[in-house]
């Protein structure tokens, strides 16, 4: 799950419910490697489409090929495809075991 923010902490201390736990409030806590990771977001594909944006659906696609090393599915599935429609903006995720599988699943699709 998670931790309160600092200020939230800072605030609890101060109104006097928290009773028998030692907070210091001179200084703010160190910076927490799991809040930076969870504020990580994949890049958008905006830019993109500002520039060329398809008329009809499948005119247009935008194909993402994401390794997840430390995890692998039931299957042995490492990779992720994502295909993106740029007119309809709906997403299909492919899982693959391979880089190699890549381009076959591709055509497939």
């Amino acid at each position: 799950l998670c931790h309160a923010k600092h200020c939230t902490i800072y605030d609890f201390a101060h109104s006097g419910f928290a009773t028998g736990m030692p907070i210091d409030l001179s200084s703010l806590p160190p910076i927490c490697d799991a809040c930076i990771l969870s504020k990580q977001t994949k890049m958008s594909l905006l830019k993109v489409r500002e520039e060329q944006c398809a008329d009809c659906r499948l005119r247009i696609v935008h194909v993402n090929l994401m390794e997840h090393p430390d995890t692998v599915s039931i299957a042995g599935n490492k990779y992720i495809m994502d295909v993106i429609d740029s007119f309809s903006s709906y997403s299909w995720s492919i899982p693959l075991a391979s880089k190699s599988n890549a381009f076959p699943a591709l055509q497939a699709w």
